[in-house]
């Protein structure tokens, strides 16, 4: 079975004990599986560059992305850096996906959150961008990366959770990562984000990526409980809270903010609205999987990155599992199929 959507890959679960190794691995999983791209993403865990590294070392064919770095915890100098240096060893297969952050981000990094995230996000991809250019940056004292040959093309996406970052995204970058998205709400924001592009005289390659949850396997119940706690906290921050009351409405979801204020997460999870459960959990099978992602195909969505649901303590199995039901949608252990575009293949 060859899904519409081919464009697919997995998004590494952090925070819950996974070994870097384990993690490290879920890429030569997916590579073996022939899926596109693998996220591998940063909070209070695992330190997105030197995994992204371990990863590019033991594969040859499969993009590696972060999605997403909070522009704050890095200068444009060392996030250039960075990305020229994977760009390099991954041999072009490498994607810099940077987002805001939060006020907590921040302060784990003795940095003050900006008034105007979206602005500081903007300037920041900006910077980075003429920095892997050769260019100096007057705002940082001149830094201008140097020694680095040939100059490495290091695409750069953004996160976005609103429609004016969204629209930002088309005008700054090369891609845009979209978290708490339905396909529904996706025919919707895929044309706005083209139009602004187009309208901006922007024409180079663009892609919509979507994230959403995933687990393998017949039990429902056991994955919509573990999504309800995974996701419990967001619906009191702001910029999801938008997002899941585009999805589920005002009143469902301040419901279950509430409760989270007051009772944590073992009380807001089961408050979390049943839409938005529907709307950002994939479950079952690769029959189950291609239905969703044909919604997603038909939405004009380029990209879909699953993330599976483990649990702390737990073992990764289950995201093996959610990289096999994948690997059925196309040929198995290809590395290649119609439509994928994957990065140069490493000399052997």
């Amino acid at each position: 079975m060859v899904n519409e959507l081919a464009n697919l890959g997995i998004v590494t679960p952090l925070g819950y004990g996974h070994a870097p190794t384990a993690l490290r691995d879920l890429a030569v999983a997916s590579e073996r599986r022939g899926l596109t791209g693998i996220q591998v993403g940063e909070n209070a865990n695992t330190e997105v560059f030197s995994l992204v590294a371990a990863m590019a070392a033991a594969t040859s064919r499969i993009r590696l992305e972060t999605a997403v770095i909070a522009a704050l915890t890095r200068s444009p100098a060392l996030l250039a850096m960075g990305g020229a240096t994977l760009a390099h060893l991954s041999s072009g297969r490498f994607v810099l996906g940077l987002g805001a952050g939060s006020p907590v981000v921040a302060g784990w990094h003795g940095r003050e959150f900006p008034a105007r995230p979206r602005t500081a996000l903007v300037q920041t991809v900006g910077d980075v961008r003429a920095a892997l250019a050769g260019e100096r940056l007057p705002g940082w004292d001149g830094f201008r990366l140097t020694g680095i040959e040939p100059r490495p093309e290091v695409r750069i996406f953004m996160s976005a959770m609103s429609e004016r970052m969204l629209r930002a995204a088309a005008i700054t970058a090369d891609g845009v990562v979209v978290n708490f998205c339905s396909a529904e709400q996706a025919s919707r924001l895929v044309p706005v984000v083209r139009s602004v592009r187009a309208a901006a005289g922007r024409t180079t390659p663009f892609e919509f990526v979507v994230n959403v949850w995933a687990q393998a396997g017949t039990d429902v119940e056991q994955a919509e409980r573990r999504l309800r706690w995974e996701i419990a906290p967001y619906m009191a921050v702001p910029t999801y809270r938008t997002a899941a009351v585009a999805i589920a409405g005002e009143d469902a979801v301040d419901r279950a903010a509430a409760v989270w204020r007051t009772g944590g997460r073992a009380a807001a999870a089961p408050a979390v609205p049943q839409q938005l459960i529907d709307a950002l959990l994939v479950h079952g099978g690769a029959a189950d999987f291609a239905r969703r992602l044909a919604a997603f195909g038909a939405a004009g969505v380029d990209a879909v990155r699953f993330v599976p649901l483990t649990s702390l303590g737990g073992g990764i199995d289950a995201a093996h599992d959610v990289i096999d039901v994948l690997g059925e949608l196309g040929p198995a252990g290809s590395g290649a199929r119609p439509g994928l575009q994957q990065g140069p293949q490493r000399p052997e």
